[in-house]
């Protein structure tokens, strides 16, 4: 009898163990077998100055507005980088599926994205303490009911975060959920703007965002409780990732802190009402026409010139400069010269004129067959000039660095302010304060990629 009932309850926990694995079993073929994913590379703690942290783009975290980035956790990240003394490199990804690899690469100290957990890949993660909340809203037509929509299929974005109920709804096992890997939350409110779908589903916080776009949209209930977001951390930075949590809990208490969630997080937003929407009008500035105009016929892409311009003068036209440097692109009076302008030229003559110089310096580096590495040495020369830049190339074949590589180049330009370098035979041009000209590349291409991200080509 004994037997018999240790064998029942052996069958019972063997069946629900079975069952157990079963559902773990489905999710990892949900998360697209991420097990697999997880790497336990030995890595060397970072300990350097640098933090690098990948951004999946998403509406309320990340926009451009007047030529520049902003949102609530670029800002976050950029605060926490100046109170730690660090630069903070941030990449921001619009592809959810290359972000949501990345948590398992061990290639960034931060990967700021919500997503889906799975208890057991948890398990092998390290997570910051929250640095916000929100909760699964579910959006609809303004015009048109629940009720009067059949079937009810509720399509949900890409590594949407928690379980969505529909405990709230009318006939709950009416609905029917669409998951689908690639749609992103933006490309969702444009399918139910243009009636491809009827219901959708999106986090609070971009629901907010988004909303004052869609004047034909509404937010219609709360879909599931209040979650937490985390960054996910590289868990072999054990010390820095003690500082960016102890960063995270004096922070939060901060008027500085509350000011930031209500500038992005809150539905009485002015940066949403009044300047997200120009932000979202796939325009960058007066000049757009012009710019895209000379841009495409120099063979540069505009929103690059854009980016240029936005650096030199935030589309400014009648700017004088050190040295005489005038106009939208601050060129010098013996530059303007070449291209028959000068400080009296017109807006469309300046930007003519730039685009033109542009090229010119796009060609003296037509070795360079990566089109963003060349990008970066044409900024480069534009702020420095080619001399400068030349100098700190043959500095890297000297050192044995690759010349054609703009890290290593952007190394061996800040070298040029020491005397060891400035002074060495193959320095044609003498000091340079090169640092200056490193942090002007990187700002110019943190606004290009931003632009990419947020306005067509």
């Amino acid at each position: 009898m004994k037997r018999k009932i240790f064998s029942s309850l052996f069958f019972i926990v063997s069946s629900v163990a079975l069952v157990i694995f079963i559902i773990f079993f489905s999710e990892f073929k949900y998360l697209d077998s991420t097990l697999e994913k997880i790497k336990f590379n030995k890595q060397v703690e970072n300990v350097g100055d640098t933090i690098n942290a990948l951004l999946f783009y998403q509406a309320s975290d990340y926009f451009i507005f007047r030529g520049t980035p902003i949102g609530f956790q670029y800002d976050l990240l950029k605060q926490m980088g100046r109170d730690l003394g660090k630069k903070v490199n941030i990449v921001v990804e619009n592809d959810p599926n290359v972000a949501y690899a990345a948590v398992f690469s061990n290639k960034y100290d931060i990967v700021a994205m919500d997503y889906r957990r799975n208890p057991i890949i948890s398990y092998y993660l390290s997570y910051s303490i929250p640095h916000s909340y929100t909760y699964p809203v579910l959006i609809g037509r303004e015009k048109e009911t629940r009720d009067t929509i059949f079937p009810h299929i509720l399509y949900v974005p890409s590594h949407f975060p928690p379980n969505v109920t529909v405990d709230s709804l009318a006939n709950p096992k009416s609905w029917d959920f669409v998951y689908d890997k690639n749609i992103t939350t933006e490309e969702l409110f444009d399918k139910l703007q243009k009636k491809e779908v009827n219901y959708i589903v999106c986090d609070y916080n971009e629901a907010i965002t988004l909303l004052p776009f869609f004047s034909d949209l509404k937010m219609v209930n709360q879909m599931g409780p209040v979650y937490q977001r985390q960054w996910t951390l590289n868990n072999q930075n054990t010390k820095l990732n003690n500082s960016i949590n102890q960063w995270l809990a004096s922070f939060k208490k901060t008027k500085k802190y509350q000011n930031l969630y209500k500038k992005y997080l809150s539905n009485k937003s002015s940066v949403i009402y009044n300047t997200f929407k120009k932000s979202r009008s796939n325009k960058i500035s007066p000049y757009d026409r012009i710019i895209k105009h000379y841009s495409e016929k120099y063979g540069l892409d505009w929103r690059y010139v854009s980016s240029i311009i936005f650096q030199e003068t935030q589309f400014q036209s009648n700017l004088i400069g050190m040295g005489g440097s005038f106009g939208l692109m601050q060129m010098m009076p013996s530059t303007g010269a070449k291209y028959g302008i000068d400080e009296y030229s017109s807006p469309e003559e300046q930007i003519s004129a730039g685009v033109r110089h542009l090229a010119y310096m796009k060609r003296i580096y037509k070795d360079i067959e990566d089109e963003v590495e060349k990008m970066k040495f044409v900024s480069a020369s534009y702020n420095a000039g080619p001399g400068h830049i030349n100098d700190a190339q043959r500095l890297c074949v000297k050192y044995g660095a690759d010349p054609k590589v703009w890290d290593n180049v952007a190394t061996y330009l800040g070298l040029k302010s020491q005397k060891d370098y400035y002074n060495d035979p193959l320095v044609k041009h003498g000091y340079y304060p090169g640092n200056h000209t490193v942090r002007y590349v990187k700002q110019v291409m943190d606004r290009y990629n931003g632009y990419t991200l947020t306005v067509k080509k």
